[in-house]
């Protein structure tokens, strides 16, 4: 994949080291040179001119501390700017990021009952984006990333298709081991077929299905076949893994939807930093 610019979203908080070294990472990953730090403002309505001046303070501010942070990384050597952007979210994300060769990273924070900011960035970009999961570093160190086992979920969909070409292109950097997992959805079956004998020959055919559909692809990969939920599955799989590369949806959506279900629950649910391919 040809990246030519990563997009790092910044909020400034416990996760800002991380998500700074996981683009580091990046760069060195994709041999892309040029960064582009920014932070949102976030308004949904127009603010009155009274609060001009403190909102204009803060965007000064927030500039500040992007500055510092490009002074921190400036041993890399790479080519970065940054941006504080001022307004709604998703208008702001589709002013910041403008190139289609491009590839983001976030931190994720979850909300019990609304979506978070993060989960809302995720639902505004049309680019490939690192979720930066784990523990918080106390300091920016992309060595500190160790990339040994990488798991990729695939359906057959265009989008799992297009993450497993990132996938073996990741594997070969790093020289890691890659995994495909294919899930047969089991509840969906149960749902069509009422008869337990005929469920289990209609998932077994499914599964020869798949495993002579990866061999097509490659038959150098190394694969496993499952049935049961596919969020769950992927999740069980993922403790044993160091980065998960998810196509954003699967054969059953329409361009409509960004990101599909079973997505949504591994980005929500697994502990371990997640690579979504649109």
């Amino acid at each position: 994949m040809k990246v030519e610019k990563i997009y790092v979203a910044l909020d400034f908080k416990s996760a800002t080291k991380s998500v700074l070294s996981h683009a580091l990472w990046l760069s060195q990953t994709f041999d892309c040179k040029k960064l582009c730090l920014f932070h949102i403002m976030e308004y949904t309505l127009t603010p009155p001119a009274y609060l001009m001046p403190y909102i204009n303070k803060e965007k000064q501010k927030a500039e500040a501390t992007l500055k510092s942070l490009v002074e921190e990384i400036a041993i890399y050597k790479l080519d970065v700017d940054i941006k504080v952007v001022f307004g709604r979210l998703i208008e702001s994300i589709k002013e910041v990021i403008k190139d289609e060769k491009a590839i983001a990273a976030i931190g994720f924070k979850t909300h019990i009952t609304r979506p978070s900011t993060s989960e809302r960035i995720l639902k505004g970009l049309r680019i490939p984006v690192l979720i930066v999961k784990g523990e918080d570093f106390k300091e920016i160190s992309p060595q500190a990333i160790k990339v040994k086992r990488i798991l990729c979920p695939i359906d057959f969909s265009s989008y799992s298709l297009r993450a497993l070409e990132i996938a073996k292109e990741v594997a070969k950097k790093w020289n890691c081991q890659l995994k495909v997992l294919h899930v047969v959805p089991e509840q969906k079956i149960k749902m069509i077929i009422e008869e337990p004998s005929e469920v289990e020959k209609y998932i077994e055919n499914l599964r020869e299905e798949a495993s002579g559909e990866i061999e097509k692809i490659d038959k150098n990969l190394q694969y496993e076949i499952l049935s049961g939920s596919p969020a769950e599955e992927i999740l069980k799989k993922s403790k044993e893994t160091d980065l998960i590369v998810i196509g954003s949806k699967g054969r059953s959506y329409t361009e409509a939807v960004i990101i599909g279900s079973v997505a949504e629950a591994v980005i929500k649910n697994s502990s371990t930093p997640v690579l979504l391919v649109h």
